[in-house]
Formats: structure tokens, C-alpha cells, sequence
């Protein structure tokens, strides 16, 4: 049973709202005006699969910290809301009288897709006002990809999370997925750390319930699943914390992350040309076999057939590379 708690009132509105549907390659983000949140779809065989909870979007949420008050954009009567839509990005603006807030999105790819796979969404706070302010962003993602295979979520060194737990980004975490399964090619997956990545403070990995509820740091407690009983029930989400910023009036506090189908090497800056070498190829089915190996580690119950087909396509991309 999930969300059962937001209300059928707030469920039809989302369920009736039209939206903003733009797409590009094998990616697809839709805003959806009323509500001012958005989604994500990825072309997965032919057929759109959508990457965040699809039933409402307003489970999934942008929250801005303004000294000690938090607007949740797009429920915060505080903000005018506005749409951008250029041919080279896509999201929404707001306007206070002491903040301007933008939530934008560039169409990009992974290195080894010849074909866009994966968004560079920005988000800037700008200070309007006549007083300097204390400000930070963070992001609730509402995951649901990995809950019927109690997967729920992967990181390079871990093949999945059933608890609650606090990630640190930087070298070791670069990025988090959620995924059908641990065996799955595709999923969400976002950035925390890397080129071009604006390094996450926290990434928590909890119940959707109390990730929505929370009021802005959240303490995991590995001793908790995803339930929250009655109504939410093997329900995960991802928050993304930023640290925050003393920023004076007239300057900005910007965020800039990458979100997509599972790249094990992250993503390319918008407008790269979409050229693919044979290397980048390689490169990723290698790294794709590192990390489930680094998963196996971990894993007390290995399966014999895995480690096999594990060193055959090491073998195959050893003989593909000697072949060069």
C-alpha cells in the first residue's frame, strides 16, 4: 500500500494536471504546471518506463531553505511561478519578494549512448532582497523502481539497500540507482559527486513517509526498513541534501546535478557531440562487470553460475581489447 496518506483530493488534482512534455533520444521530462513538480521516463525496449513514482508527482519534491524557513516549491503561496522552455533547456522559475528560484533541465548522455539518456537539471537561488540570507537546497526523490525486487537501491560498492541508511558522496559513492533489480541495464540513477557534479552533502535512503515529513536533516536509522506502518509499506525514496550558503543580495547559490539511465562512468556535459568510440564501449561494459564483482564481495551466498558468466565476458572484452 503506498501514500495512501496524501489524500485523494491532492491525487486527483496531479492525475488531472496537464503538463510540459518534452523528450529527446530515449529520455522524456515532463512538468507538470499545477503541481510545479516533474518526471522522468526512459525508453526501455521501445516501451517509456518512468523512472519516478508515476501515480502523483507531488511525491516527489524541491525544498529551499531561506534563513530558517522552508518553502516546498510549488505548495509555498510565498512564490509566482513561471516556465522556461528554450531549445536548449526546459523548468520552472519562481519569484518572492526576497528570492528568485530556478529548477532547469538540459538533455545530455552517458558516454557510451549515442543517444540522449539522462537530464542536467541546475538549480539557483538568487537573492533578491536587501538582506543577506542563509540558504540550501535539498531534493526528495520518490523512487519505486526497486521495491517489488526489495532491491531498492545500488550504489559502486553495494548491490542494494533494505534499511535506512546515510550515504557519504564523494570518490567511493559518486552516485546512487534505483533499479528493477541488482541484475537489471536500466534505472535511475543520480549524481552526487564527480566532474562537473556539485558534491552532495548527505544522500538518505529511508521511507518515503518520513523523508516527506521530515523537516529538513534526517537521522537513518539502519535499524529501520522501508515500512511505516499502516499505510506506508515497502515504500523508499531518496533525499539529496546540499550544504548551505550565506549569499548577499543580488548573489547566487547554485546546484548542479545529473540524473538518467544507469552510467557507471556518470555523464557527458550537455551538448557534447554525440559520437560514440568503440573505447567508451568497452570502458563501460568493463565497468559494469567491476561493480557487479564489487557486489558479489559483499554477497554470503555467491552463485557459482554468476562468477562464470562473470569471467567469460571478462575474458570476451580481454580478447576484444587484444584484438585492437
Amino acid at each position: 500500500m503506498r501514500r495512501a496518506a496524501l489524500g485523494c483530493i491532492m491525487l486527483l488534482v496531479a492525475l488531472g494536471a496537464s503538463a510540459i512534455e518534452v523528450s529527446r533520444g530515449d529520455i522524456r521530462l515532463r512538468l507538470h504546471e499545477s503541481s510545479a513538480r516533474f518526471s522522468v521516463d526512459l525508453r526501455v525496449g521501445g516501451e517509456w518506463k518512468a523512472l519516478l513514482y508515476p501515480e502523483d508527482p507531488r511525491t516527489s519534491a524541491l525544498d529551499v531553505r531561506e534563513d530558517n524557513r522552508v518553502h516546498r516549491m510549488g505548495d509555498s503561496g510565498r512564490f509566482r511561478q513561471f516556465v522556461l522552455q528554450t531549445e536548449e533547456e526546459v523548468g520552472f522559475i519562481w519569484t518572492s519578494g526576497s528570492l528568485r528560484v530556478e529548477q532547469l533541465f538540459r538533455f545530455t548522455r552517458a558516454p557510451a549512448s549515442d543517444r540522449a539518456d539522462a537530464l542536467q537539471m541546475t538549480i539557483t537561488v538568487t537573492n533578491t532582497g536587501e538582506q543577506p540570507l542563509e540558504t540550501a537546497v535539498r531534493l526528495l526523490l520518490d523512487t519505486y523502481l526497486g521495491e517489488r525486487s526489495n532491491v531498492h537501491f545500488v550504489t559502486p560498492s553495494a548491490s542494494g539497500f533494505t534499511r535506512e541508511a546515510r550515504l557519504d558522496p564523494g570518490p567511493a559513492v559518486p552516485y546512487v540507482a534505483s533499479v528493477p533489480d541488482a541484475e537489471s541495464d536500466y534505472g535511475l540513477q543520480v549524481m552526487l559527486y564527480g566532474e562537473g557534479v556539485t558534491r552532495a552533502e548527505a544522500a538518505v535512503l529511508a521511507n518515503w513517509r518520513r523523508l516527506f515529513n521530515s523537516s529538513w536533516q534526517y537521522d537513518a536509522n539502519d535499524g529501520r526498513n522501508y515500512n511505516r506502518l499502516p499505510y506506508s509499506i515497502n515504500d523508499s525514496a531518496m533525499l539529496v541534501l546540499y550544504g548551505g550558503q550565506r549569499i548577499p543580495p543580488g548573489a547566487q547559490y547554485s546546484v548542479v546535478t545529473y540524473l538518467g539511465n544507469l552510467s557507471v562512468r556518470g555523464y557527458l556535459p550537455p551538448g557534447a557531440a554525440a559520437v560514440v568510440q568503440e573505447d567508451d564501449r568497452l570502458l563501460d561494459r568493463l565497468a559494469r562487470v567491476i561493480l557487479r564483482i564489487n557486489a558479489l564481495l559483499d554477497d554470503p551466498d555467491v552463485d557459482p553460475a554468476e562468477v562464470d558468466r562473470l569471467q567469460a565476458e571478462l575474458d570476451e572484452l580481454s580478447s576484444l581489447v587484444r584484438g585492437r
